[in-house]
């Protein structure tokens, strides 16, 4: 009887996480289908709804990149440890963001940007993996150290540092991703009025944010044709493996209720 259970619960996850795999297909390939076909507006003529902006990255105010002291409009850390073992693999241990807002501007204008909740696809700027310290035995089978950068962001994170330390046997990896102030940038997101005293200048009373009705707010330093390959990447391998995954749960799901 408890095999059956066992078999049963195997399945049921089998199916839903082909569904899983199916649902996020069909978002990225809507997602990619939004960003092909959305004309790119300039800021000067943006108007309420969803909107694509084309441009470069300015400060609203002054954020500097946590690791790498960049002058930025964005930035994201990531922190891991190596778990050993059969069922091993990195671990994230730590995870922080920006969520100032920042400005889009082209050859007519800025506009805001709100990057809270936003899907940002960005390449890494940073990476470093190693321990917190050397350790050995007498001298010897030294550990690699982390960027001496690392170190000075953990002691002035205390966060961070505390989640590194509770890991401070395992190797440990760190990770930054920022967009410096004047990289390109491309904004696919809803333009919508922002709240307080009125512009003369009508793009300066919108902001671009998430909307939660579409729920579409895409960020990239990338054009709008490598911003629409990136999203498409991985479309039908998730619908293929999705497919695959959840006609086996049904099917293993069927039979087992059958017998």
């Amino acid at each position: 009887m408890a095999d059956d259970n066992s078999c049963c619960c195997g399945s049921l996850l089998l199916f839903l996480f082909g569904l899983v795999l199916i649902i996020g297909g069909v978002q990225r390939y809507l997602l990619s289908q939004k960003i092909k076909n959305t004309p790119t507006s300039k800021v000067r003529s943006a108007a309420v709804g969803l909107v694509e902006l084309a441009g470069k990255a300015r400060c609203k105010d002054t954020i500097l990149s946590p690791i790498s002291n960049m002058r930025s409009i964005y930035w994201r850390v990531k922190g891991e440890y190596y778990q050993p073992g059969k069922h091993g693999g990195w671990r994230d241990i730590y995870n922080a963001s920006s969520s100032e807002p920042f400005y889009l501007e082209d050859d007519t204008g800025k506009m805001l940007i709100e990057p809270k909740e936003a899907e940002v696809d960005i390449p890494s700027d940073f990476f470093s993996e190693g321990h917190l310290s050397e350790g050995g035995i007498m001298g010897m089978f030294k550990a690699r150290l982390l960027d001496q950068k690392v170190l000075a962001f953990l002691a002035a994170t205390p966060a961070a540092n505390q989640a590194f330390r509770n890991h401070s046997g395992y190797n440990l990896r760190i990770t930054e991703w920022f967009i410096a102030e004047g990289d390109p940038l491309y904004v696919l997101g809803s333009a919508e009025p922002q709240k307080g005293p009125m512009s003369a200048t009508a793009h300066e009373n919108l902001i671009v944010k998430k909307n939660q009705t579409d729920g579409i707010m895409y960020v990239t330093d990338s054009g709008e044709t490598k911003a629409a390959e990136k999203v498409a990447g991985g479309i039908w391998w998730m619908l293929g493996l999705g497919f695959i995954m959840a006609a086996i749960g049904l099917f293993l799901l069927l039979s087992s209720f059958i017998q």
